[in-house]
């Protein structure tokens, strides 16, 4: 299971969260200062006993990687879910909507991908996750209250504030790419050794240019999990297995 990194500066963040709680009852709302108060970990997998898993991609869409993407998919017809940037779906809005209109779910990895967004200011943190769902809205006509934070990287104050604004924290039960794991064929292999039921799988599909062993290794999995009788679902739909949803 994915853990979370700890804050660089664990004492000056503990002593900010502990002066934003005290001034939380008078100056935000009542739902929020009750969510600062709870702690609700981060969803890597579900538990069930039914052989599903979830192919998740991360930072698109990109205009080669993710049409590629979307065409496999089709053919093996598996439903992913693309935690998409907003800054790149207001660059590819037909990308978008296409991958929607597969019955792909879009999700929130927000506006902009700060690599520094559990250490912004509050309402940083609520217009970039905001602001991608209003987005996802306007382009596809549902969003679904999950958000994925850039990096998978999360602590206490962005969970608190995630929370409050009524969404659920998804990160991952395994990344397919690795430092161990370089080509499409190690990558489905890194997949397959660690899959399980319920399983939550990190995939990538924009960004880099490296994206493009993401989609070779994309059948590659398809394949072997379904050998093993897994079947592919969207999260929505692994979170209401899971009684989650």
């Amino acid at each position: 299971m994915f853990r979370s990194k700890p804050p660089t500066t664990h004492a000056r963040r503990a002593c900010a969260v502990a002066a934003f709680l005290a001034v939380a009852g008078v100056l935000l709302p009542s739902r929020l200062h009750k969510a600062l108060l709870e702690v609700t970990p981060p969803i890597c997998h579900v538990a069930t006993r039914q052989k599903v898993v979830a192919l998740t991609y991360d930072d698109g869409p990109q205009p080669v990687y993710t049409p590629e993407l979307l065409r496999i998919l089709r053919r093996y017809r598996v439903k992913a879910t693309f935690f998409m940037i907003g800054a790149r779906m207001a660059r590819w809005p037909e990308i978008v909507k296409e991958a929607a209109r597969d019955g792909h779910v879009i999700a929130n990895h927000t506006y902009s991908h700060p690599n520094n967004l559990a250490s912004m200011r509050t309402y940083r943190i609520v217009h970039e996750i905001n602001a991608e769902q209003r987005l996802i809205v306007r382009l596809v006509g549902r969003a679904y209250p999950i958000f994925r934070p850039p990096k998978g990287l999360v602590g206490r104050h962005l969970d608190h504030i995630a929370h409050a604004e009524g969404y659920s924290v998804v990160l991952w039960s395994v990344s397919a790419y690795h430092h161990e794991a370089r080509t499409p064929e190690l990558m489905m292999r890194r997949v397959i050794d660690q899959a399980h039921p319920g399983a939550i799988i990190l995939m990538h599909d924009g960004r880099y240019q490296m994206r493009w062993r993401d989609v070779r290794a994309t059948p590659l999995i398809i394949e072997a999990l379904s050998k093993r009788g897994y079947r592919f679902v969207t999260i929505p739909e692994l979170l209401e297995i899971g009684g989650s949803m």
